[in-house]
C-alpha cells in the first residue's frame, strides 16, 4: 500500500500531459526564416508600389507644368503676332538657326522680331523671341521702337525649352526664314501665317506647335 501511495504522489513528474514540449519554449529557426521571408516580400512590394505612385505623380506634375507653359507661351505668341504691322522702318525678321547671321549673339535656335500695336502700350512696340544656350526662351521688348532689334530689354518667358522652330507661309509655300528688310526676298511684306514648334522638357520632352495667322498681311 505504501509503495502505491508513493507512486501516486510522485507520478506527476512522469505524466506526459503535464510536461512542456520543447517546441513551445521558443520560435524555431525554420519559423524565423519563414517570418523574415514574408517580411521581406511585404517590404519589397510596398517599396515598389510607393515608387510607382511617386513616379506617376512626378510624371503627371511634369506633364501638367509643360502643358501650362505651352498654353501660356502660345497665348502670348498669338496675341502679339496677330498685332504685328508692316513697316519699312521696322520690318519683320525671322532668322533660321542654321544661318550664320544672328540678331542676338547668344541665340541657339530660330529668332523672330517684329513691331506691333499692343493693347495698353504706346505706339509701335518691338517684340521678339529667341532661345539661349540655357534652354530659356527670351522675349524681347522695346517701347517705343527704335529700329534696332539688338537693343532693348530681354526677359525669360519660358524654361526647359529644347527647341524653338519657326516657319512662315508666304501664300504659296512654307519657308524657313522671313526677311522683310529693304532689298530682302520678302521686303515690306508680312507672312500669311507663322508656324511655331516648341520642344518643352529635358526628360522625355513634349512637342507643341501652332499655326498663327497674321490678319494684317
Amino acid at each position: 500500500m505504501r509503495s502505491v501511495e508513493f507512486g501516486m504522489r510522485h507520478g506527476t513528474a512522469h505524466d506526459p500531459a503535464l510536461r512542456t514540449p520543447h517546441s513551445a519554449l521558443g520560435v524555431t529557426l525554420v519559423e524565423l526564416l519563414i517570418a523574415m521571408t514574408i517580411l521581406v516580400v511585404i517590404t519589397s512590394s510596398t517599396t515598389l508600389i510607393f515608387r510607382g505612385i511617386s513616379r506617376a505623380w512626378r510624371n503627371g506634375q511634369l506633364r501638367t507644368e509643360r502643358y501650362q507653359q505651352a498654353r501660356l507661351l502660345f497665348d502670348l505668341f498669338s496675341r502679339e503676332i496677330t498685332a504685328t504691322v508692316a513697316n519699312n522702318r521696322y520690318p519683320l525678321v525671322g532668322l533660321d538657326a542654321a544661318q550664320e547671321e544672328k540678331l542676338h549673339p547668344g541665340s541657339a535656335a530660330d529668332e523672330l522680331f517684329f513691331v506691333g500695336t499692343l493693347p495698353g502700350r504706346t505706339g509701335l512696340v518691338e517684340r521678339g523671341y529667341w532661345l539661349n544656350d540655357k534652354q530659356q526662351l527670351m522675349c524681347h521688348d522695346d517701347e517705343p521702337a527704335d529700329a534696332a532689334y539688338a537693343s532693348g530689354e530681354d526677359e525669360v518667358c519660358g524654361t526647359g525649352i529644347g527647341n524653338f522652330d519657326i516657319s512662315y507661309f508666304d501664300g504659296t509655300q512654307w519657308v524657313d526664314r522671313w526677311d522683310a528688310r529693304p532689298l530682302a526676298p520678302q521686303a515690306g511684306r508680312l507672312p500669311k501665317a507663322v508656324h511655331i514648334i516648341l520642344l518643352i522638357g529635358t526628360e522625355t520632352p513634349k512637342q507643341f506647335d501652332a499655326v498663327i495667322y497674321v490678319p494684317t498681311s
